[in-house]
């Protein structure tokens, strides 16, 4: 195809030099591809939607139709040409074919939130005509920035799922990648991760070390083929440095919550509503030994002057003992203490086993109300310590629905009462 072209620009610069300039772009084109090789990887014929993350929605559910529907109006049945509610990002990609019986520019998608059950948690968003929307994208789009605060120790990158991907290449660099949106590694890589289909992927090596690194993804099919090129990359920045405020912990300090929603969702980092900046030290599915084994590697190149710390929620409902979670905790203040950092404690908070059992098919220990009270009774005997638990537990002792929807890690809510708590006492004892 290459050839059969150049043979007719070379023609067309024999008849005369207007007709080889009219051509001029598509020649240089032709020749930049013979160059480079360049394949087009693309998949054709899809369409990408894409909306805003609404709070504590575990799913969405996702309808096209034939008509332009309001509010929250049902569209008539005998409309609606797709719907599903298996989507758990704020966006999707789509196979046109679907469609293919029609104009685009009559057919109109909308969304709503959906709980765990199923159930609305907000209303659906105003309808936007399909032809409005992209086609054939052949980048990933990220869900991630860490503009606004400072980068986590343990990142967590996330996307909106290709189609038809089988798994995703990710890809970190220290500088700005040479070839953006390409199919080729940077010569700039420092890691790269391989992720079953899906739509994150936490890292579980940690950035202790300054600089200014950036992220991608690219999708592959089967045969680990990229389909499309590079995402745009992602950058954020590493300091080593003191900071005043860290916050150190497993996964509800990490971040994340109503069970899809990744920690790179800042509105699920209880610290988001604090009025000081608190560095992410934080590890999702960390014990309390994991944390105290990992203290001297993950908090002290970053010294905070005051290290809030909450940890044995995966101890307890493992079955641990009180006294082992009590053990490692008390481990972990001598040595916030032999570095001259304060550590502030959080009480663990409270557990709603059915709950998941259901999302997780895990099971919890009997008897982690009575190891759990022992631990928090300990905490209340430290110098320092904010009582969480009081602010989540309903009357059975438990964990309630409405501020987790996976009963273990607060969600939005959950959140803004603890970052509340956590709040009034850095107010009540003026902590600078």
């Amino acid at each position: 195809m290459f050839a059969e072209n150049l043979i007719i620009y070379f023609v067309l610069l024999i008849e005369g030099e207007e007709a080889f300039l009219k051509h001029i772009e598509i020649i240089l084109m032709t020749l930049l591809l013979m160059l480079v090789s360049l394949p087009v990887y693309a998949a054709e014929g899809k369409i990408q939607l894409l909306w805003t993350n609404a709070e504590d929605a575990v799913m969405y559910e996702l309808e096209v139709s034939r008509v332009y529907v309001d509010k929250d109006d049902y569209a008539p049945r005998d409309k609606v040409v797709y719907t599903t509610t298996a989507i758990y990002t704020p966006g999707v990609e789509l196979d046109l074919s679907l469609f293919k019986d029609y104009n685009l520019r009559k057919l109109y998608y909308r969304v709503r939130p959906l709980d765990y059950e199923k159930k609305p948690v907000g209303h659906f968003s105003r309808p936007v005509a399909l032809e409005k929307l992209k086609k054939n994208t052949i980048k990933p789009t990220t869900t991630v920035s860490y503009k606004n605060c400072p980068a986590p120790v343990y990142m967590v990158y996330a996307w909106i799922p290709v189609l038809n991907a089988a798994k995703y290449q990710i890809e970190i660099t220290n500088h700005s990648p040479e070839n953006p949106n390409g199919v080729t590694p940077s010569t700039y890589r420092v890691r790269t991760y391989t992720a079953d289909k899906g739509f994150d992927y936490y890292d579980l090596e940690p950035y202790i070390e300054s600089g200014n690194y950036y992220w991608r993804v690219m999708a592959l099919n089967n045969e680990n083929q990229p389909i499309g090129v590079y995402s745009d990359a992602v950058a954020f920045k590493v300091e080593k440095r003191s900071y005043k405020w860290g916050a150190f912990g497993d996964s509800i300090t990490h971040g994340g919550g109503a069970i899809s929603n990744p920690p790179s969702d800042p509105r699920f980092n209880y610290f988001t509503y604090l009025p000081v900046e608190v560095k992410n030290l934080g590890r999702s599915g960390d014990t309390a030994e994991m944390l105290d084994n990992r203290f001297e590697q993950d908090v002290l190149p970053f010294k905070p002057k005051y290290l809030i710390i909450l940890g044995g929620s995966n101890s307890l409902r493992g079955g641990a003992s009180a006294q082992e979670v009590i053990q490692s905790l008390a481990d972990i203040k001598q040595k916030c203490l032999d570095n001259d950092i304060r550590p502030i404690f959080l009480t663990i908070p409270p557990l709603n086993p059915e709950r998941i059992r259901q999302v997780f098919n895990q099971p919890t220990a009997e008897n982690w109300q009575e190891e759990l009270a022992a631990v928090n009774d300990f905490l209340k005997t430290q110098p320092d310590v904010i009582d969480i638990y009081s602010v989540l537990v309903d009357e059975s002792g438990c964990l309630p629905i409405k501020y987790s929807q996976d009963g273990l890690h607060p969600d939005i809510s959950g959140k803004r009462l603890m970052g509340k708590a956590i709040k009034d006492y850095i107010k009540e004892h003026q902590l600078k």
